[in-house]
């Protein structure tokens, strides 16, 4: 889909069209390796992973109380304790009519008891007799042999990203070196004759240069391995274009600043001279409309990002995330939205689609997105307060309060004080 800027003439790529032209660049991942199990958080997985054994490999008590043969007539006579089974213990001893045994939840119900009835309803007495004192039915507080998964039974598909509960299913099923897909290289220029480092002063007109660091950062948090950092190069084109030979050897090469249309925007002539292919420049969003993809005949993808810090950070949500993803093997890659009411009404200057900074809070009992005050794609400061970004759809000018918004937590997760 694309755009028209104020009625002209240029044409612009919608934000979604430029996110599958960007992920259809990737090439398939560079190979694998193994990881063990306390390693394989946040990594993604390069095979299926079946059951190993039935689960549960047993019928398991889903509550403490006592077995029993089902007869229908629990209720009715005492029943004699015969012994105690604990989780890890396998029971093998025998029993008769009006026989059962205490039982603790996860431990394995003993044949030929069948069902297990509540510690809750049941009235311990002298010499070893319990009493239950409700109806009991067939099979009740027991879970079947394989009633999670058979054995054989896939329960992890190649291209998974490993979060905690992936790991806590491959301790179940016995999996302790984990083959993962390795991740792309990166090489990540900063551009800009008015940025300093951290660590250097920054006086008059010099701004520090966080964008390259808010890249290494959500880099390091998306699992890359292999990042090459190199430092700022200024406005200079023939170190510009020294750089990007050299970042070239990587699979991806992001680029910060340098990408619109003024006088030192040098960066897409630079690429060119070396040879990358343009594949969209401009994108209907805001922030973040000067926006650069191309590839390289060796097939390395550029992004050339915005300058402006909260653009870089909107971009390297909704396009760079996906794209490492993509190209690290993961099966799904794309932004998934959370929908909620919107707290107050939003407006969009522009003719695409707006991502605006915003936070999650509690009004009347339930959760809405309030949007953050900002002074523009430059205000980081306002990145602070948020947790993500809504998304203003292109060509709608306002919404009302009340109006369901996708709510991107593109800065982590949510939470909120004791307060």
């Amino acid at each position: 889909m694309f755009f028209t800027l104020n009625g002209g003439t240029r044409l612009f790529v919608s934000i979604e069209d430029t996110i599958a032209r960007a992920t259809a660049l990737v090439r398939t991942p560079r190979g694998g390796r193994t990881v063990l199990l306390p390693d394989a958080g946040g990594e993604i997985l390069a095979q299926d992973i079946v059951a190993d054994r039935n689960i549960p490999p047993f019928p398991r008590a889903a509550m403490d109380g006592f077995a029993v043969i089902w007869t229908g007539k629990e209720d009715r006579t005492p029943y004699r304790v015969i012994g105690t089974v604990t989780p890890g213990i396998r029971w093998s001893g025998k029993c008769g009519s009006g026989d059962c045994v205490k039982i603790m939840t996860g431990a394995a119900v003993p044949s030929p008891f069948d069902t297990v009835i509540r510690v809750e309803q049941s009235q311990t007495g002298a010499e070893e007799l319990v009493r239950f004192t409700g109806k009991a039915k067939r099979g009740q507080n027991i879970a079947p042999e394989g009633d999670d998964a058979r054995k054989g039974q896939v329960l992890l598909t190649t291209g998974t990203v490993l979060f905690p509960r992936h790991v806590a299913t491959l301790a179940a099923v016995g999996q302790w070196e984990i083959p993962v897909f390795e991740r792309p290289s990166v090489t990540i220029l900063p551009t800009g004759s008015e940025l300093k480092e951290p660590w250097e002063p920054a006086e008059g007109p010099m701004i520090r240069n966080s964008n390259a660091h808010y890249v290494r950062a959500a880099l390091a948090r998306l699992g890359v391995r292999e990042v090459h950092y190199g430092g700022i190069v200024t406005d200079d084109p023939e170190r510009i274009r020294k750089r990007i030979r050299e970042g070239l050897s990587d699979d991806i090469l992001i680029l910060s600043g340098g990408v619109s249309e003024g006088e030192v925007d040098v960066v897409p002539q630079c690429l060119a001279e070396c040879g990358v292919e343009k594949v969209l420049h401009k994108v209907a969003v805001k922030p973040g409309k000067p926006l650069y993809i191309g590839r390289s005949p060796s097939g390395t993808v550029v992004i050339g990002l915005p300058g402006n810090p909260v653009a870089v950070m909107v971009h390297m949500a909704m396009l760079v995330k996906p794209l490492f993803l993509k190209a690290s093997g993961a099966r799904e890659y794309l932004p998934k939205p959370v929908y909620l009411p919107l707290a107050a009404e939003a407006h969009n200057r522009s003719n695409g689609k707006k991502f605006t900074p915003a936070r999650v809070v509690s009004k009347g009992g339930e959760s809405v997105v309030a949007e953050i005050p900002s002074n523009g794609s430059g205000d980081f400061i306002s990145a602070l307060r948020a947790e993500g970004v809504f998304e203003i759809p292109a060509g709608v000018s306002r919404l009302a309060p009340g109006d369901i918004v996708g709510f991107h937590p593109v800065w982590g997760d949510l939470f909120q004080d004791e307060g």
